[in-house]
């Protein structure tokens, strides 16, 4: 009878080594090592650029981050990202910029920057290329700058004062028909706070990503405000990495 046992409780741990060796690696399935959280157009002197950040998993001290980059889909270019600051658990922010296109909204119409990212750690080399398809940021003569999103969900786009209020707009990917989509506010470093609700102003053609409006009824130069927007029930908080947005 204890020769049954143990040849039967053999038998079990060879199909469960078996079972297990057909698994990837946890580095192989990945607990999303590297994923854009967002992107978007930057303006600078040598033209327009795409900026934004990253998140990776801190798997070693030693790593390398790379934005891999175009204007046309045919030359590609690469720039460095750089370590920006801790996100959550073991993950990191990295920041980046990519050089300037020259142009003239006037003569081209639309400049679009696509790009994937590379990630080497401790030997490996990982890729967020959003699924196959890469990532987007436009700049449109006749629309406002357009986002990319990976893992965040909502990126703030700007606000001003503006006829005894403070009017922004902030870009989120759309996740769901039902959404929730906020700003919270405070005058006085958070000792109160008070929130709003963001209205849709359209979506982008053919893209996932809308435009929506907020007003807020301060003009204090104190002000600080962050972006909530909750669908599907998950709930994607920007409030700039912690240091909130101000006017």
């Amino acid at each position: 009878m204890k020769q049954k046992k143990i040849f039967a409780l053999t038998l079990v741990l060879a199909l469960l080594i078996g079972i297990f060796a057909m698994v990837p690696s946890a580095s192989a399935v990945s607990d999303r090592p590297v994923k854009l959280i967002y992107a978007k157009p930057g303006h600078t002197s040598s033209g327009v650029t795409a900026t934004g950040y990253v998140e990776v998993e801190n798997i070693a001290y030693n790593k390398s981050v790379t934005i891999h980059y175009s204007f046309d889909g045919t030359d590609w270019l690469d720039c460095a990202a750089e370590y920006y600051k801790p996100t959550w658990g073991n993950y990191e922010a990295w920041k980046f910029e990519t050089t300037g296109k020259p142009a003239l909204l006037s003569q081209v119409g639309i400049v679009t920057i696509q790009f994937a990212i590379k990630y080497e750690v401790n030997g490996q080399t990982y890729w967020d290329n959003n699924n196959g398809n890469n990532y987007f940021v436009k700049v449109n003569k006749y629309l406002p700058d357009q986002f990319d999103f990976g893992v965040g969900g909502v990126a703030n786009y700007y606000a001003n004062v503006y006829n005894g209020a403070t009017e922004g707009y902030l870009q989120l990917k759309d996740l769901g028909d039902s959404k929730d989509v906020k700003v919270i506010y405070t005058t006085d470093n958070w000792s109160t706070s008070n929130q709003v609700n963001a209205q849709e102003q359209y979506s982008f053609y053919q893209s996932e990503v809308e435009m929506w409006e907020f007003t807020l009824p301060t003009t204090s130069s104190n002000l600080k405000y962050k972006l909530s927007y909750t669908v599907n029930g998950t709930t994607y908080v920007d409030d700039n990495f912690g240091n909130y947005y101000t006017v």
